[in-house]
């Protein structure tokens, strides 16, 4: 990983490069002035000096002495002027030097051609600043022209070392080394302490912002700096209360969204731009019977419905709503209406889909056309019976009593079986719809049973069948309406008369059962089938159909009994064996139970 500075650490460095170039700048600068002004009152020393030079020398030298005598003359005054004199000859021979021997004056390079010695033949005054080869140091040099009568006679010079300067400079330098040093320490220490100021504030904010992204919306900053970090702050502290208010606002619509959709019986599934399944409820789980959430799942693998898919694409694609009626097999078969209605650009560009059960509704009609059909079956026969009859006896048969007797009789006979057909129609239909019933009476469930026997007496002697009566003692009375219950007695037990045959017996019995009183109706009949007993309440059903007509039976019988039963808030059961008889058991709560309105379990 690459290293990084901190905010801190480039900040100090920043502030350490700046202050270090500034003072080395600085220091340069300083000492290339003090340098030029201290060369500069240099000169001009040795200017003055150079002028009592050549007074001096004026005075004491005669043209003609020799050059021991001249370079004598040259230490004197090297002595008294605390300088380097040299006498030189206008052909640049070294006639005196303070610094050299006599003996060495001959070995000395010509100095005609010395800056300050051309300058002072040309113009009567010279210098130059350069190194001397003899002395191996830096010197100043100024030189002038003594004349005699107009002619120059000698050339004096004053030489002046530059080391005194030099180790000034050198002073001067350490001086400026510490200094720079100090004001390094100074510079960092002030730039450390700058820096953390500014640097605390932003580490605040950055912890802040990181706790933010972690979930924390309550963290916040409060304290602001005096600076525009602390104008940064501020404005951050605001923009998470913004945040905070939006995310709540938002997870607030999200959670009354969920509970909206997992409120609802309807399913829905909502698709992103590409289809991919993005939502769904509770309620499309259970309906499709999925094994878990089909968020990030495509359609085509949550619905096999091509229907579907195709009203899927054309609302992705064009946007075009649509309505499909799909067949989901299950545990059990449903029946969906699938209403497809694509989203907006701004809701993500997807579809959604709500799916209704309308499972009932089908079944409901399945059971409208069966039921029509099983009533124009129904009628038709007894009406092509009748409509035969009355067509023999035109043609030909009512010159012959006994003829006209027998059809005379069939015509009766499926008269009476309308009569019953249209009577238990309009039974059925009263107490379905629950009009004019008034289900508030309360009835004494023996006195019911007696009124039903006595009813059914007759029938049953006839048919060779006996009829008991068994009645717990101390029964609650139930509520409901009395027609309605003696009418389900009546179907259960003519019903076990009927199929019980002759030397049968059937047994009414009564007892309570915690809220509920029981009506239980055994035969010893034949029994029933175990695969009809599932379907053995629904309307026109019948075990043995022709069976069933020659008994005089309409197939609404127990159709009955189930609707009375459910208007009551009961229920009726049925169990039966081949050869062992049946028993059917109607529920009915008690006035208490009912008062309370219990749902029957």
């Amino acid at each position: 990983m690459k290293p990084r500075l901190s905010f801190r650490g480039l900040v100090v460095l920043g502030c350490l490069v700046v202050v270090t170039a500034t003072l080395l700048f600085t220091a340069l600068f300083l000492e290339n002035i003090i340098r030029d002004h201290m060369v500069e009152q240099a000169r001009k020393s040795l200017t003055g000096q150079l002028a009592l030079l050549g007074e001096l020398v004026g005075e004491r030298w005669r043209p003609g002495q020799g050059v021991r005598a001249t370079d004598a003359l040259a230490d004197d005054l090297g002595r008294i002027l605390g300088l380097r004199v040299t006498l030189i000859a206008p052909d640049g021979e070294v006639l005196g030097d303070s610094r050299v021997a006599a003996a060495e004056l001959s070995g000395l390079d010509n100095h005609g051609y010395r800056p300050e010695v051309k300058a002072a033949l040309a113009g009567g005054v010279g210098g130059s600043l350069r190194h001397s080869a003899t002395l191996d140091l830096d010197l100043m040099y100024a030189a002038t022209c003594l004349k005699k009568d107009g002619r120059t006679v000698l050339v004096a010079r004053l030489a002046l070392p530059l080391a005194q300067v030099e180790k000034t400079l050198a002073a001067l330098r350490r001086l400026i080394f510490i200094a720079v040093l100090l004001g390094l320490a100074f510079s960092l220490v002030v730039a450390y302490l700058a820096a953390g100021r500014i640097s605390r504030p932003v580490r605040e904010l950055t912890e802040a912002t990181a706790a933010i992204a972690e979930g924390d919306l309550s963290r916040r900053l409060r304290r602001y700096a005096s600076h525009e970090i602390g104008d940064l702050g501020r404005t951050f502290d605001h923009m998470a209360d913004r945040l905070q208010e939006k995310i709540a606002e938002i997870t607030s619509a999200r959670d009354q969204l969920r509970a909206i959709l997992g409120g609802m019986v309807e399913g829905v599934l909502v698709t992103d731009h590409e289809g991919m399944i993005i939502m769904a409820n509770q309620a499309l789980i259970d309906l499709l019977e999925l094994e878990g959430d089909p968020v990030g799942c495509t359609t085509a693998e949550v619905v096999r419905s091509a229907q579907l898919l195709q009203a899927v694409r054309e609302a992705l694609e064009y946007g075009r709503p649509g309505a499909v009626d799909i067949r989901v097999l299950g545990t059990t078969t449903r029946f969906l209406e699938a209403q497809v209605a694509g989203l907006s650009e701004a809701g993500g560009g997807g579809v959604v889909v709500v799916f209704h059960d309308v499972t009932e509704r089908a079944s409901l009609e399945q059971m409208r056309r069966d039921f029509v059909a099983n009533v124009s079956h129904e009628l038709r026969t007894p009406l092509t019976a009748i409509q035969a009859a009355v067509e023999t006896l035109l043609d030909s048969a009512l010159e012959d009593p006994a003829y006209a007797r027998r059809f005379a009789e069939v015509i009766l006979r499926h008269g009476r079986r309308l009569t019953a057909l249209v009577r238990d129609l309009l039974t059925l239909s009263q107490v379905e719809s629950g009009e004019g019933q008034d289900m508030s009476q309360e009835l004494d469930p023996a006195e019911l049973a007696h009124t039903v026997l006595e009813s059914l007496s007759d029938q049953a002697h006839r048919r060779g069948v006996e009829l008991s009566l068994k009645v717990a003692p101390q029964l609650p009375k139930v509520a409901g309406n009395a027609n309605q219950l003696e009418a389900a007695l009546i179907n259960l037990l003519d019903n076990a008369v009927k199929y019980c045959g002759p030397d049968g017996a059937v047994e009414l019995a009564i007892d309570q059962q915690g809220g509920w009183v029981r009506f239980k109706v055994t035969d010893n009949g034949p029994g029933i089938a175990a695969e009809h007993l599932p379907r053995l309440f629904e309307r026109f059903y019948r075990v043995e159909r022709d069976r069933s007509r020659r008994l005089g039976g309409t197939g609404l019988g127990l159709a009955i009994v189930k609707h009375i039963a459910q208007a009551h808030g009961g229920r009726v059961e049925v169990d039966s064996r081949v050869g062992q008889g049946s028993v059917f058991t109607l529920w009915v709560p008690t006035a208490r139970r009912a008062a309370l309105k219990v749902v029957p379990s």
